[in-house]
C-alpha cells in the first residue's frame, strides 16, 4: 500500500507549525516522499505554481488568506484539483465548505475535524489513486439517438432482455435477490442505455407494451433458476405510469400463477415520481399489489426525489438509500449521520434496509457498522446477464466471500 501512495505528492497547508509537523509525519508514515508545506494560502500558491501537487491538506483557519479563499484561488487558477480539508471547528461548518469546493469543481478527497486521524488520511489519499485510475479509464461514448419506431421494432424482435444485479446481506453475504435491469443491444447501434429508452416508451405510449415484456422475460428467468434450487428474490421497477394501467395487478397476479411464482419473492420498486401524477390511482395500485402479497420498495431514498413523507403515503416493505448517501460516508461526518438517521428511521418502521451503489471496501463498512439489512454495487458485482449471474453465484459468490472473512 505504502509503494502506491509513495509516488504522491502532497501539500500540507496550516499556520501551526505542530500541525503542520504531524501530518507530514502522518504523509511519511504512509510512505509519502514528495512533500511539502506551507502556512497560509498565499504561500500554498506559490507552492502550487511552481510544483506539480496530487493532494492539498488545506486548513481553514489560517492568516493572510484562509482556507475558503484558498480553495476558490486554487479552482480559479485551475492548479489542484484534490483537497482534503481540515478544521478545529464543527463538521457541519467543515462539510458545508467542502460541498463549496466540490461545486467549484474541486476534487473532495476528504473532511475531517483535527486532529487528522492515520486512517483517514490513508483512505483519502488511497480515494485519490482509485479516482485517478477511474478518470483514466476510456470514456464511453455518449447515448446513441433512438426513434420510437427502432423501440417499437426492438419489442417485436426480442432485442430487449435483462441483466440482474445481485443483492447481498450484510452479515455472510447470503444471495437474497436480485434487481432486474432493462438493457436493449440494439444490432448496430450497440447497448442503448436504459435512461434513454425507457423515457423513449414513456414518451410515446410504449411503456406499457415494455414493462410487460420485461416482466415476462424475468418470470421465466425466476422460474428457471427456482428449478435449479434457487430461490431469491426479484426486484423489478415500475414506471410511474405503469401504476395508473388498473389491469397491472391482475396480470401480474396471473404471470405469478403461469410461472410458479410466490408473490411474496417480487419486490416492485418506486419512486416519488410514482406519486407525483394521479396520487389515488398510483396508491391504490400500490395497495392491491401489497394485499396480494407482493413486496414495495421506495428507491432512490436520500436523492431528494424520495423522502420521509413518501413513509407514509407507500404500503412499503423496503427502503432502498440511494448511492449519494453511502458512497464516501466515511470521509463525511454529516452525510454519515444522516446515513445513520435514515437506518433507525427504515428499521424503527420495520423496513428492510437496501443500499444501492455500493463502491468499496470503506462504504461496506460503514453500511456494516450501521447495520443496513442488503448491499447491492459494482464493489460485489456489476448487473450480469443471466448465464453470467448463474456462473457468479457458483464460483465468484464463494470467492467474495472468503475474500470478506479475511478482512
Amino acid at each position: 500500500m505504502k509503494s502506491v501512495i509513495s509516488e504522491l505528492s502532497v501539500l500540507v497547508t496550516d499556520d501551526s507549525l505542530t500541525q503542520r509537523q504531524y501530518a507530514k509525519a502522518l504523509c511519511q508514515e504512509l510512505g509519502v516522499q514528495s512533500l511539502f508545506d506551507a502556512a497560509n494560502g498565499v504561500d500554498a500558491l506559490d507552492v502550487l505554481g511552481a510544483n506539480s501537487v496530487d493532494v492539498v491538506l488545506i486548513d481553514l483557519e489560517m492568516p493572510i488568506m484562509d482556507g475558503v479563499e484558498l480553495i476558490r484561488s486554487i479552482a480559479q487558477k485551475k492548479l489542484n484539483s484534490s483537497v482534503i480539508i481540515l478544521s478545529a471547528k464543527d463538521p457541519i461548518l467543515i462539510a458545508s465548505v467542502g460541498t463549496m469546493a466540490e461545486a467549484d469543481g474541486l476534487h473532495v478527497l476528504g473532511t475531517f475535524q483535527k486532529p487528522l486521524l492515520p486512517d483517514a488520511l490513508e483512505c483519502s489519499l488511497l480515494r485519490f489513486i482509485q479516482d485517478t485510475k477511474v478518470a483514466a479509464e476510456p470514456k464511453k461514448s455518449p447515448d446513441t439517438e433512438v426513434t420510437a419506431l427502432e423501440l417499437s421494432q426492438a419489442l417485436a424482435n426480442n432485442e430487449l432482455t435483462l441483466a440482474f444485479q445481485p443483492k447481498l446481506t450484510v452479515h455472510g453475504l447470503l444471495l437474497r435477490g436480485v434487481e432486474a435491469l432493462a438493457r436493449w443491444r440494439h444490432p448496430t447501434k450497440g447497448m442503448i442505455s436504459p435512461v434513454v429508452f425507457i423515457e423513449l416508451a414513456e414518451r410515446h405510449g410504449m411503456i406499457d407494451a415494455l414493462t410487460h415484456f420485461l416482466l415476462e422475460e424475468a418470470f421465466k428467468y425466476k422460474r428457471t433458476w427456482q428449478q435449479y434450487g434457487l430461490r431469491f428474490h426479484l426486484a423489478f421497477n415500475l414506471s410511474p405510469l405503469s401504476l395508473a394501467d388498473s389491469d397491472m395487478v391482475d396480470w401480474l397476479c396471473k404471470m405469478a400463477e403461469k410461472y410458479g411464482i410466490a408473490p411474496a419473492e417480487i419486490t416492485f420498486e418506486v419512486t416519488e415520481n410514482a406519486l407525483l401524477g394521479e396520487l389515488a390511482s398510483a396508491i391504490r395500485t400500490l395497495a392491491r399489489l401489497r394485499l396480494k402479497g407482493f413486496h414495495i420498495a421506495i428507491d432512490d431514498y436520500g436523492t431528494g426525489f424520495a423522502n420521509a413523507q413518501q413513509l407514509s403515503r407507500v404500503p412499503a416493505t423496503e427502503l432502498k438509500i440511494d448511492r449519494s448517501l453511502v458512497h464516501r460516508a466515511a470521509a463525511r461526518p454529516q452525510q454519515r449521520t444522516i446515513l445513520a438517521s435514515t437506518i433507525d428511521l427504515a428499521k424503527n418502521l420495520n423496513l428492510t434496509t437496501v443500499a444501492e451503489g455500493v463502491e468499496t471496501a470503506e462504504d461496506f463498512k460503514i453500511l456494516h457498522d450501521l447495520g443496513v439489512d442488503l448491499v447491492q454495487g459494482y464493489y460485489f458485482s456489476k448487473p450480469l446477464f443471466a448465464d453470467d449471474l448463474l456462473n457468479w453465484v457458483k464460483n465468484d459468490l464463494s470467492q467474495l466471500r472468503r475474500q470478506q472473512e479475511q478482512k
